[in-house]
């Protein structure tokens, strides 16, 4: 183990979470499980407070002292926490954020036998939605780790989606591919697609969801019902049928619980007729570490293939500068960053007006195009006299934030003290609404 080092996928949701760990010197991630009446993939997300005392069990274990009566189960605290929620545990309340960052803790514990803290080159914790509120408690959450804050990042399902998928052998997404998730709340999923015409090759991924396709125990009041099972198949089959109806899929994957239940053959059956199936948990949690691993080392993935999915910068964005006699350009942020983590801060030099010009480069063909922001009240002087501070800031995969100000010229020209800023809208220089 000394010497060693690993990068761990953490996929957290609010049924069974799955983590995953790789060295990096190594090709295929493996999973945690654990022990029970059979070996499960995956950690149950429930934690159970012992009666009477501050002890707290988490996963399976969780489970058999809850259904034992040796304590008081918690569950669903993520979406708990979202909603910013507590649990009332034996007339006390506890906050579902501090539950949450309870669990990942124990989580990460099992992994102590493989790994230590110090050798944790980067915890990547991937969530379907990276909203705002979300943001908020995984940095909680990533306060509270032994690993140093620097090497935690969070990703999406949707990003660590196309992650596992470019990791696969390209007959395998060569056409498209549909991911079925029936798990949470209920049947839903992603549509992914990779436009190999491209270079760097550019991939897609589009979310669906059957809002009313619910989990099996919801859907069928008596499971025992021969009957009552052969309907739900023929509905979930019908809805499936129309969805791939007229899309080249040649594979499809199926996660979540949902499918295990046995109620499903039918439709199981019509997904396997002339296309690749793959059924299993992990896909969240080993793309999760396909990024870690790809993101610290020199992959070529990430320099033949970009992400253009939701949050996704879907351009490049940068200035031209004059460096010595020649005119350079300076990148800001790529194509295919996550826009909440996009953004620079430069110091340059204006040549005669008081303009700054930023140049957005589209990355679907489109021609380029330039942004302008005018520094208005700027003490007039020579050309490359006026040392500008620009800090750009992105408040949406459409909409950035720029600030500026006069740092005048060293002890030829005093700073101005002046400030500017401006909410612009990428598409057409406008300002936006934040």
């Amino acid at each position: 183990m000394p010497g060693k080092k690993y990068v761990i996928g953490y996929d957290l949701n609010d049924t069974v979470t799955q983590v995953s760990y790789v060295e990096l010197n190594k090709e295929a991630p493996l999973s945690l499980a654990q022990e029970g009446e059979e070996r499960k993939l995956g950690i149950p997300t429930v934690l159970c407070k012992r009666g009477g005392v501050n002890q707290w069990y988490y996963g399976t274990d969780a489970q058999r002292e809850g259904a034992k009566g040796n304590g008081i189960i918690a569950s669903k605290f993520l979406g708990v926490a979202r909603a910013g929620g507590k649990f009332e545990i034996e007339k006390e309340a506890y906050d579902a954020g501090d539950l949450l960052v309870l669990f990942v803790r124990k989580t990460l514990t099992q992994l102590s036998g493989v790994t230590t803290p110090d050798q944790v080159m980067l915890l990547v914790i991937t969530v379907d939605e990276l909203d705002e509120k979300t943001m908020e408690l995984l940095n909680r959450v990533a306060d509270a780790m032994p690993i140093t804050r620097d090497r935690i990042c969070f990703k999406t399902y949707a990003e660590t989606t196309y992650q596992y998928m470019i990791h696969q052998p390209q007959e395998i997404w060569d056409r498209e591919v549909v991911i079925f998730d029936y798990s949470g709340k209920g049947l839903h999923g992603q549509h992914f697609s990779i436009n190999r015409k491209t270079k760097p090759k550019v991939g897609f991924l589009e979310n669906f969801d059957f809002e009313d396709i619910m989990m099996p125990d919801i859907m069928l009041q008596n499971p025992e019902d021969p009957q009552a099972v052969s309907e739900f198949d023929e509905d979930v089959l019908e809805r499936v049928h129309d969805y791939v109806t007229g899309k080249s899929v040649s594979t499809i994957y199926l996660l979540g619980d949902g499918f295990d239940s046995g109620y499903l053959k039918k439709t199981v059956k019509y997904m396997c007729m002339g296309r690749r199936v793959f059924q299993g948990k992990n896909l969240y949690a080993k793309g999760a570490c396909f990024y870690a691993r790809d993101k610290l080392t020199d992959s070529p993935y990430m320099k033949e293939f970009v992400f253009l999915g939701k949050g996704k910068l879907k351009f490049n964005f940068g200035m031209k500068m004059d460096i010595g006699s020649d005119e350079e350009y300076i990148a800001v942020a790529d194509g295919g960053e996550n826009w909440f983590e996009a953004g620079r801060t430069i110091e340059f030099l204006l040549k005669d007006s008081n303009e700054i010009t930023m140049l957005i480069t589209p990355l679907n063909g489109k021609k380029p195009k330039n942004l302008k922001m005018v520094l208005e009240g700027l003490p007039k002087r020579p050309s490359k006299t006026s040392r500008i501070r620009l800090k750009i800031e992105f408040k949406s995969e459409s909409c950035l934030r720029a600030s500026a100000w006069d740092m005048g010229f060293g002890d030829i020209f005093a700073s101005s003290g002046l400030k500017w800023e401006e909410t612009l809208d990428i598409e057409d220089g406008d300002k936006c609404l934040i």
